[in-house]
């Protein structure tokens, strides 16, 4: 039982000060982060929309876990704001969301401003968390809900280069690379307020990522996550491309640059056979995941055993 229930202010309170204290978010952090975010609606729709799907087991959050220390990153949950302030609030054995919603419950509070009050919190952890990273970015972000932390706050300060941040944090170092891609082609995307393209790159590249990581290491595991990151990815572009087309063709821009880096990505994406005309009933996705999986397999079962019978 909470004998007193701290305000988001308070909280804020509580986590400035161990930013203060340490001058950074990001603490301790080597130079490798690994960004995450919730999935729109349409992507899961409860299950319905992707057979056998459990946000328990398949969200973005849960991948990002699993794939951080692959790719040697840290998530914004290791950081100090997190470990000292966030995932146990105040010493109640609440994490930040939970102790909102039990909070706003015992002062008869909806659980929509519990929700409200939480991510108000975890803006500002986000934003000091961003603007302190350096060095490669990696990201578990394909079909974002537009509304979520990712990518109304932590995207738009990756594509702005910051000297003195707006946050107060000083550094030296800027980031270098989001997925293996470089950072100056989100920014200039950014420059021309061509945000979902900007966004699209960042998808492609972490697709493209996944998929690479997968063959390198032969992890049937980690392509099954990058398949079920094409089905995201599908499932946004189809239910998102009226906005997309509109911010491609109506935002004053350079149209022509726009228009082949658009055809470019369309390209990838066709051959590698996530573009939307790919993006079928949720049974007909099953199907085509399972028969890329099964000949993932059966490619790296094969060349485990031509890697054995070659002579030395």
């Amino acid at each position: 039982m909470v004998a007193k229930w701290l305000t988001p202010d308070e909280i804020i309170d509580l986590m400035m000060a161990v930013i203060l204290k340490d001058h950074t978010a990001a603490c301790p952090y080597f130079g490798r982060a690994h960004l995450y975010t919730g999935p729109r609606y349409e992507i899961h729709e409860n299950g319905a929309n992707i057979l056998h799907y459990d946000w328990q087991l398949h969200s973005n959050h849960k991948r990002a876990q699993f794939l951080a220390p692959i790719f040697g990153a840290k998530l914004v949950d290791n950081m100090n704001i997190s470990t000292l302030v966030l995932d146990n609030i105040d010493g109640s054995g609440f994490p930040i969301y939970d102790y909102m919603r039990e909070s706003f419950a015992a002062q008869k509070k909806s659980r929509k401003a519990a929700r409200s009050a939480a991510d108000h919190i975890m803006r500002r952890a986000s934003k000091y968390f961003v603007d302190g990273l350096w060095g490669h970015v990696t990201t578990s972000v394909c079909g974002a809900d537009r509304e979520r932390i990712f990518f109304d706050t932590e995207f738009p300060r990756l594509g702005v280069q910051a000297v003195d941040l707006i946050t107060g944090l000083a550094k030296s170092r800027d980031i270098e690379t989001v997925n293996d891609g470089s950072i100056m082609d989100i920014r200039k995307l950014f420059k021309m307020n061509a945000i979902e393209t900007a966004y699209r790159v960042v998808c492609v590249g972490e697709q493209d990522l996944l998929n690479r990581t997968a063959w390198d290491k032969a992890s049937e595991e980690i392509m099954h996550h990058c398949l079920d990151v094409e089905e995201f990815y599908m499932i946004d572009r189809q239910k998102g491309w009226k906005a997309a087309a509109k911010e491609l063709m109506n935002g004053g821009v350079p149209v022509p640059e726009l228009l082949r880096l658009d055809r470019k990505l369309t390209r990838q994406d066709r051959a590698a056979k996530r573009s939307p005309k790919y993006c079928k009933s949720p049974a007909e996705r099953l199907s085509q995941k399972e028969t890329k999986l099964l000949h993932f397999v059966t490619a790296i079962a094969a060349r485990t055993a031509s890697a054995t019978m070659t002579p030395r």
